[in-house]
């Protein structure tokens, strides 16, 4: 097996100057510097002639021994960003870290978070390429300070046979500093049963419920507020889904919904999404118009930071002990999903997402949004939703490591949701997890649904239920009740079991051996193939 801990054989460079031929232009003008020490190597990149655009850097050797390969996504999983085990293919571009298996044994190889670029590895049988995006939208990025682009660490062949193990222990080195929540994460959020047409009297009614589904529990659990309570929303059905982040007719007073959520002894969250605004902006600090629907802020503009930041205080102000914030990867790159395929790690943004501050890169502008938010938190939790996990590790404590689930279709959770869970090594040592919510609706089974949320619960994860009111039995509430106690005692320590066999992970396993197994498969007798979102 290789190391990356040295020199490269070779490193391709790219500016605005040169042409996109890796094969022909070697480094270019860029200037740059890879220092090995004894655990990691640092690139840093220097300002150079031209913007830059991208580095490449290529480390030979004989990998014809490796059986099969694993890497991240850029962000959420699930939907085009599936999390698996896969077979050597030279042109597959693994986000952030990718895990080796040669007979039977496992190495690692990383970007550590909080990178100030996006960085992905390819495997071929001839060594491991490390590309490395400094772009500043579809632009190149023009530095007037040295930037640590990355830092590389790697774990080689130690031996252990326990793949799930070995990314637990690589998690912890790619992060030196993770930040996580003050308590375990539980509780209910309202999107899959009602999808934005909600009311401050159905979300007094869902707190009463949560009340008899968390009782006994220790910590408080949260009732989180989703998008349908701002302004923008007054007609439910709308489309435009931004700011200004203000109650409308059905949330006339939503600092007393606050109130009334904590007095019935619960913690409150609420959802935004704080790149979209109909309100008035200079003209520099907006990214582009946002088709019929408000405009979109540029992040790399100190008035959308600030602007950012005083609404979440606002929102902290009035009471709420979590923010989640949404969209923030779709409205800066202008990508629905951001995929690790192949032209989506050349071209993170789509043409017309030019930023204002051209000195910094797509990682450090989203960097500087995501602080932003925590700041504005002043204390509360804060919820990353579409944002970049390897970014915001060590800034926000909580992360939705897949894309969403569904209380009308169950396959959409196994996809999204179970999917996620390959992610599982990262909880806790890069954030808390949160793979997001186990609906409860009368269009999904619910033993599967209860499955799914006791899979949270026993891994340590976020375990959010989403329950449209008077639809669960009492022998149904006694269950999730059961799964939020564990939930509430910070869960039992479960991981992976066979973590490189199956991407929608069904076995699991105690740290005293016990084994459990979730049966994702009996709803459809398979895998659902015809899906919409809507059915």
């Amino acid at each position: 097996m290789i190391s990356l801990l040295r020199q490269p054989d070779a490193v391709y460079g790219v500016t605005e100057a040169g042409a996109f031929r890796f094969e022909e232009n070697l480094t270019n003008d860029v200037k740059f510097d890879y220092s090995v020490g004894e655990n990691s190597a640092k690139l840093t990149v220097f300002p150079s002639g031209s913007p830059i655009k991208f580095l490449k850097l290529r480390f030979r050797g004989d990998l014809t021994g490796v059986d099969r390969v694993y890497g991240d996504a850029w962000e959420r999983a699930g939907l085009r960003s599936f999390l698996e085990w896969h077979a050597v293919k030279a042109s597959r571009s693994m986000p952030w870290f990718c895990y080796l298996l040669e007979s039977g044994e496992m190495s690692c190889f990383g970007a550590k978070t909080g990178a100030n670029s996006f960085v992905s590895f390819q495997v071929d049988y001839d060594g491991i390429t490390v590309f490395v995006n400094l772009c500043c939208g579809n632009e190149g990025v023009d530095l007037k300070t040295p930037v640590l682009a990355c830092e590389i660490v790697e774990s080689v062949k130690n031996g252990k046979r326990d793949y799930y193990e070995v990314a637990k222990s690589f998690a912890k080195k790619m992060c030196d500093a993770p930040v996580l929540p003050k308590q375990p994460v539980f509780g209910v959020n309202n999107w899959y049963w009602a999808y934005g047409n909600i009311s401050d009297e159905d979300v007094i009614e869902e707190a009463k419920q949560l009340k008899k589904l968390t009782e006994g529990c220790k910590h408080k659990p949260y009732f989180v507020i989703d998008d349908g309570w701002q302004k923008s929303r007054e007609n439910p059905a709308s489309l435009y889904r931004g700011g200004p982040w203000v109650g409308n007719s059905r949330f006339p007073d939503i600092k007393k919904t606050v109130d009334e959520i904590h007095a019935q002894g619960a913690l409150a969250g609420v959802w935004i999404r704080p790149l979209q605004t109909e309100d008035d902006a200079p003209v520099e600090a907006v990214l582009c118009d946002y088709y019929d629907y408000g405009k979109v802020l540029d992040p790399s503009h100190p008035f959308t930071l600030e602007k950012i930041e005083g609404e979440v205080r606002r929102l902290r102000e009035w009471g709420f002990d979590m923010i989640k914030f949404d969209f923030t990867t779709m409205d800066t790159t202008g990508r629905h999903t951001l995929t690790a395929e192949e032209d989506h790690v050349s071209e993170l943004c789509a043409a017309d997402r030019k930023f204002y501050d051209k000195t910094k890169t797509l990682a450090q502008i989203l960097k500087g949004l995501y602080a932003a938010v925590q700041r504005g938190a002043n204390g509360a939790e804060v919820i990353g939703c579409n944002t970049i996990g390897h970014l915001t590790a060590g800034i926000n404590s909580i992360y939705r490591i897949g894309n969403d689930t569904s209380g009308k279709a169950f396959e959409w959770t196994r996809r999204d949701g179970v999917n996620s869970m390959m992610r599982l090594p990262l909880n806790g040592n890069f954030y808390l997890a949160d793979p997001d919510c186990a609906p409860f609706t009368e269009m999904v089974d619910f033993d599967i649904n209860a499955d799914y949320l006791m899979m949270c619960a026993i891994t340590g994860c976020v375990t959010i239920a989403s329950v449209k009111p008077e639809i669960l039995t009492d022998e149904q509430i006694k269950r999730i009740n059961e799964v939020f106690k564990i939930a509430d005692k910070g869960g039992l320590g479960y991981g992976i079991y066979g973590y490189e066999k199956n991407s929608y992970p069904e076995f699991f396993v105690s740290p005293d051996g016990k084994k459990i197994r979730f049966d994702w498969n009996r709803v459809y007798d398979g895998s659902r193939i015809s899906l919409t979102w809507y059915e």
